[in-house]
């Protein structure tokens, strides 16, 4: 009996010819998304070629590829403008294999997203739904670790009225700008711990990349009490984040229900994240008519190095140096006396 030899799995960049397999089959829903990603993977060349010249925001997109047969798609993106951090998505079945598991395709497709951007690419975030388990071990398995977990909202099923209610006398919903964005930063950075903040390496300056439909801040005077930002690194989907502060300002209670008509209406999101600890802000949710979805953990893959630095060669002496100052061979000294002669 003579054994049929498995045909090769390859991982390729998305190029045109990709684009030319995807018109041939049947369904084309994912086409127009595979063109903009085509385009960004494009851009993201560039950037990575100069980096001091231009900031990292384009994704990259590498298919796996079974006798030109696409069979999964995983898209990368920067994190941070730095390039030090970018973010994966989970991969997207395309079609089915009889030779390689769907389990072995995805980690093929992720090793080698992994490679992109080395050694540029320092750390690595990813979301995988919390029931997930497989995705999940999968993660584990390449070296990501467990961050933060976050709360998935569905929109209420009946929109309200526009303009049916409005913010509070004193309160202003504001677009993220310079300004505001700088406001906003300690807000988005004191629900994260020193190890996240770290991996994701980001700036105030990165909240901008985050602006879009729905995104905005919550004034008061000079005082942020809320934002909302864009959320890339899970899906296609749009999803907004919300973010506040650590700490529950009465304001809210009042101010919420008609932030999230606004959301609903400029930003028409598939659905709203929160952290999952978030108790009052999932209570107002609940009484909006917001629906619970799924749970989201948000997981980390660093390959920072601690920075040891060199000592100064003055504050620096040999052991024998110190220890000849002791002369433990000489007879010792007598002590001098501080009595009375």
């Amino acid at each position: 009996m003579v054994e049929t030899s498995q045909a090769p799995l390859r991982v390729e960049s998305l190029n045109p010819f990709h684009l030319a397999r995807f018109q041939a089959i049947s369904d084309t829903s994912q086409l127009p998304r595979f063109q903009a990603a085509l385009l960004g993977d494009w851009m993201a060349r560039l950037e990575q070629r100069f980096p001091d010249l231009l900031p990292s925001r384009s994704p990259r997109c590498l298919l796996a590829i079974e006798a030109d047969r696409p069979l999964a798609a995983v898209v990368a993106r920067p994190y941070n403008r730095r390039g030090s951090c970018w973010s994966l998505q989970l991969p997207q079945q395309l079609g089915e294999s009889s030779q390689w598991s769907c389990s072995s395709v995805r980690r093929t497709l992720l090793q080698q997203a992994l490679q992109l951007g080395s050694p540029q690419v320092l750390s690595w975030v990813v979301r995988c739904p919390a029931g997930d388990a497989d995705g999940i071990a999968l993660m584990r398995e390449l070296g990501f670790q467990p961050l933060r977990p976050f709360q998935a909202w569905l929109p209420p099923a009946a929109v309200p009225e526009p303009a049916s209610q409005s913010l509070p006398r004193g309160l202003s919903w504001q677009p993220i700008n310079r300004r505001t964005a700088q406001l906003l930063w300690p807000i988005e950075q004191g629900g994260n711990f020193s190890h996240l903040r770290q991996i994701t390496d980001r700036h105030w300056l990165d909240l901008l990349d985050r602006n879009g439909p729905g995104s905005g801040v919550l004034m008061d005077g000079d005082h942020v009490l809320a934002g909302s930002v864009q959320l890339f690194e899970s899906s296609d989907d749009r999803q907004l984040e919300l973010i506040r502060d650590v700490a529950w300002d009465p304001r809210l209670d009042e101010a919420l229900p008609a932030l999230l008509q606004c959301l609903l209406r400029d930003g028409r999101p598939d659905a709203l994240v929160t952290a999952q600890d978030d108790a009052p802000l999932a209570h107002l949710l609940l009484a909006q008519g917001w629906r619970q979805g799924d749970e989201h953990l948000l997981m980390g893959r660093s390959m920072w190095r601690r920075q040891v630095s060199p000592r100064s060669p003055l504050h620096t002496r040999a052991l024998d140096e110190v220890l000849g100052s002791l002369r433990p061979q000489r007879t010792p000294l007598p002590t001098p006396s501080l009595g009375r002669r």
